[in-house]
């Protein structure tokens, strides 16, 4: 087997490119179709896992050894942009007027990929990993509407765990 280091470098390319496509085509809370199936893409293929689309309308939700004995943890990332004019010369600039992924939420699913990615490969998962692609964070109570429709549950969610960039030049 490969080691975790080994796998990251491998995937890195593909999630650089990833990265780059999700910040030239920003989408506002509950708009969020393109980005859920570019997260399917990257996902649909791989060995265990288990996918969930229209989850609180455009979420994903990805399940990694669903039949695994152990606490099942979950890992999340929001996806929507905010509606602000992206300036800027970078080549992966926003393409979408008045819209632009200005909190990092570019990055945030891309990291989750890459996670979903890499743990997809490892054999000696104690228990279920699941994959939380959530909309509507920017006040759209996105993570609420999830969480009601059981996105915790089955198998029971023991811990959650998330992270937030900080564009800051």
């Amino acid at each position: 087997m490969e080691s975790i280091d080994q796998l990251i470098d491998y995937e890195l390319p593909g999630l650089v490119e990833l990265r780059h496509q999700l910040h030239k085509h920003p989408e506002l809370a509950y708009e969020e179709t393109e980005t859920a199936r570019r997260v399917v893409e990257q996902l649909q293929n791989l060995p265990g896992m288990e996918l969930q689309t229209g989850v609180a309308e455009t979420g994903v939700v990805a399940t990694l050894g669903a039949d695994r004995d152990g606490p099942c943890v979950a890992l999340r990332a929001d996806m929507d942009a905010l509606p602000i004019e992206e300036i800027t010369s970078r080549p992966y600039r926003s393409k979408v007027p008045g819209k632009m992924h200005a909190c990092g939420h570019d990055g945030h699913v891309t990291c989750l990929v890459g996670a979903a990615r890499v743990l997809s490969q490892l054999a000696d998962l104690a228990g279920p990993v699941r994959f939380v692609f959530q909309p509507a964070e920017e006040g759209g109570a996105g993570g609420r509407r999830m969480c009601e429709e059981g996105v915790l549950e089955d198998p029971e969610v023991v811990a959650i765990f998330a992270l937030h960039g900080w564009p800051d030049p």
